[in-house]
């Protein structure tokens, strides 16, 4: 595995509570301040600066895992549907966000949840509850493994499982 040159990674090893993990993977929530609870990422373990990096390994699972994650953020929040986007620009390390989007909340569409990101990160818009934020992970990473037969069987042959 790779691993940042100059140390100043946070995702090598991962800086922030890590709610689900694999070989390969890790699953966080977007650190503080947040603009949405529920706003999860998926970073690889290794250092990549993109999806053009990824070993076969990591291809073939990547899309499970955003199903999965998906779901999960979806059933926890309530959300009427998620966005999954990756920059890999603040942060040169592969990892992809999964939103949820939320029919009542016009700062969640589209490109308005860019400018509430950085309106968020400005402090000119009030960011989610930390707690509330950190509950919200919590349900989404026990959804993910309770999610049922199909995906939770699917997230286990990858390797996933809470971190001990």
């Amino acid at each position: 595995m790779a691993t940042s040159t100059n140390g100043t990674c946070p995702f090598c090893p991962a800086a922030q509570r890590v709610y689900l993990e694999s070989p390969r993977w890790v699953v966080l929530r977007h650190v503080d301040p947040v603009p949405i609870a529920g706003w999860m990422m998926v970073a690889s373990r290794a250092h990549r600066s993109g999806l053009d990096e990824m070993t076969p390994e990591e291809a073939g699972e990547i899309g499970t895992i955003l199903a999965a994650l998906a779901a999960a953020v979806r059933a926890a929040t309530g959300c009427e549907r998620t966005y999954s986007i990756t920059f890999n620009e603040a942060v040169k390390h592969l990892h992809l966000h999964v939103i949820p989007r939320h029919a009542n909340d016009p700062t969640t569409t589209s490109w308005a949840l860019a400018d509430r990101y950085r309106s968020t990160a400005r402090g000119e818009v009030a960011a989610a509850d930390p707690h509330v934020a950190e509950t919200t992970a919590e349900a989404i990473a026990r959804h993910i493994m309770d999610v049922g037969v199909a995906r939770s069987a699917a997230l286990a042959q990858v390797g996933f499982r809470v971190p001990s």
